[in-house]
């Protein structure tokens, strides 16, 4: 028996599960949230940077 086995029999023993797997995919989740959600705030950034610099260079044509 390895210790990785070792140490998941006693886990068992005393009543408690390894969570290791669970707890890697929630942060990989979290991390893929908050990079999808800074994408979104830095593309609406730059929609709404876009849009003001062509209205003012709009305004100086006239």
């Amino acid at each position: 028996m390895d210790s990785q086995k070792q140490y998941e029999a006693l886990l068992a023993q005393w009543g408690y599960k390894d969570t290791t797997v669970e707890d890697y995919a929630r942060r990989q989740k979290r991390a893929r949230q908050a990079k999808a959600l800074v994408a979104f705030f830095k593309a609406t950034v730059a929609s709404i940077k876009k849009v003001s610099l062509r209205s003012h260079t709009l305004s100086q044509a006239n």
